[in-house]
């Protein structure tokens, strides 16, 4: 039986949240990666993560620059996460239930980790279709 732990990637890429959007852009662009978890500046604010979809969505579309939005006037809060050991069948399901194409893998309160949508059809597509997930 497939886990994330065996497709998540790690470690997951951060940004705070106070920080541009312009220069969470950059991170991402510079890393590859289509979401970029943002951190809580200070004790008791909310963790969040800002896609793609984001910045399509709250920045390309409503004509902002992003050089003078925060981070935090984009993310998503509200982070979904499973531990390290959760099936990978139980995982898409539960990101199927919430309508959304990422989930973090975490250990208490640390991210270690991150499954994409993409990241389970590669593993599918590796495995074979004989195999359980």
């Amino acid at each position: 039986m497939y886990t994330v732990t065996s497709i998540m990637k790690s470690p997951v890429v951060s940004i705070e949240a106070n920080k541009s959007v312009a220069e969470a852009l950059h991170r991402m662009q510079e890393k590859g990666i289509s979401s970029i978890v943002v951190t809580p500046t200070a004790p008791g604010e909310p963790k969040g993560i800002m896609t793609k979809r984001d910045v399509i969505t709250k920045v390309v579309s409503e004509g902002k620059n992003p050089e003078k939005l925060k981070v935090q006037d984009v993310m998503t809060s509200g982070l979904i996460t499973v531990p390290p050991d959760c099936p990978l069948r139980d995982a898409v399901a539960l990101m199927t239930e919430k309508g959304i194409r990422r989930i973090l893998v975490s250990r208490g309160e640390e991210i270690i980790g991150i499954v994409s949508d993409t990241d389970v059809f590669q593993a599918v597509e590796e495995a074979g279709w004989g195999q359980d997930y």
